[in-house]
């Protein structure tokens, strides 16, 4: 089924589709319906407002509007949100950022992350992190931070056109130290996942976690 954007408006399903579904006793396929009915008008209007404005440093597709659109709830929040990853991206000459960058180089020195060339069973891209390789210490949270960036666009790219549109992180925490439990560096990932790449965390999975990681998740979670 193709809907043009111009048929993406309240009306386009009416009261008596909703009742002749209901009659059919088709409340699911109802819900599912009324959803993708909604989360279209809210793309349209969303395309509508930003194009009032010019968005140069990110890809607008509907996948990304249709994050933005999750991850804030709102058409004006996923609006605002657009034009603050748009004009940070800029800003922080994201474009720029290859793996010859020298503060992504001194980190991939240390293996502390790849991506993997398998993907999950979702067909998302892995990203995998070698947490014992982290020395909290030695790291530069600069270089750390230009580095996570580096990651998330190689991790997003690879994101297939028909799969999922976002990422699969896993955190190896075999030989797990304090020296390893960075919160400095994880608060920036956290923070620029969610403001920036929002939706892009299909999963996060933590193997190999020694007990005393337990009393670092209750700090995490709370974020």
């Amino acid at each position: 089924m193709f809907i043009n954007d111009k048929d993406t408006h309240k009306g386009c399903f009416t009261e008596k589709d909703k009742q002749n579904i209901i009659d059919r006793g088709d409340t699911v396929l109802w819900c599912q319906q009324q959803a993708f009915f909604e989360t279209m008008e809210e793309i349209f209007t969303l395309k509508e407002k930003l194009s009032s404005v010019s968005i140069k440093y990110m890809k607008i597709d509907d996948r990304t509007l249709k994050r933005y659109l999750k991850a804030f709830r709102s058409v004006d929040a996923a609006y605002e949100g657009i034009l603050v990853t748009n004009a940070w991206r800029r800003d922080f000459g994201v474009a720029n950022i290859t793996r010859d960058t020298p503060g992504v180089k001194r980190v991939m020195e240390t293996k502390v992350c790849e991506i993997l060339n398998h993907r999950d069973k979702n067909q998302r891209p892995v990203a995998y992190v070698a947490v014992e390789n982290h020395n909290m210490q030695r790291r530069n949270v600069d270089d750390m931070i230009l580095y996570i960036v580096y990651m998330l666009e190689t991790a997003s790219s690879k994101c297939l056109e028909d799969g999922p549109d976002n990422v699969c992180i896993l955190f190896d925490m075999k030989n797990f130290s304090m020296m390893c439990m960075d919160y400095t560096v994880l608060k920036s990932l956290y923070t620029i996942m969610t403001t920036h790449y929002p939706e892009r965390l299909g999963v996060c999975l933590v193997l190999n976690a020694p007990l005393i990681f337990s009393a670092c998740w209750i700090i995490i979670r709370s974020w």
